[in-house]
């Protein structure tokens, strides 16, 4: 990765698109639930606002998330805190993809919520120092 001052101004290094597209995706899996909470209530067995409860349930990881698992990762290295997040990552989506059980998958939400949080937390951090101080609000 060239140093942040060899950078071009305003150029971004490729670090901090890739952050950016995890971020996204992570974002993305946050709010998209919402919109298909009517598709996937029956095939979970509950009702719409029952299943309601996966939103609140990554939310609230969210919450907790963020500043806990930035604690929990801090003797970390950066690069395993990110891989391992977006490990935890994978694995919740797919285990909640696998179930009919709603328990299942509300628990899938919160632990992948955690790791979206443990994400965040490191990434923002990566992406300004990579940045540069000119770039930094930018990335």
């Amino acid at each position: 990765m060239p140093h942040p001052a060899a950078l071009a101004p305003g150029k971004l290094p490729f670090v901090v698109w890739m952050l950016a597209a995890g971020t996204f995706l992570m974002g993305t899996t946050e709010f998209v639930i919402a919109g298909i909470l009517p598709d996937i209530a029956p095939d979970l067995g509950v009702s719409v606002s029952h299943a309601g409860l996966l939103v609140t349930a990554f939310a609230v990881g969210m919450i907790l998330g963020g500043p806990t698992m930035a604690l929990a990762t801090l003797r970390l290295p950066q690069r395993l805190t990110l891989v391992l997040a977006l490990t935890v990552f994978a694995a919740g989506h797919i285990l909640a993809a696998l179930t009919s059980s709603f328990t299942i998958v509300l628990a899938a939400r919160f632990v992948t919520a955690l790791a979206t949080g443990a994400f965040w937390a490191v990434g923002f951090v990566i992406a300004t120092a990579a940045a540069g101080s000119a770039n930094a609000i930018r990335a």
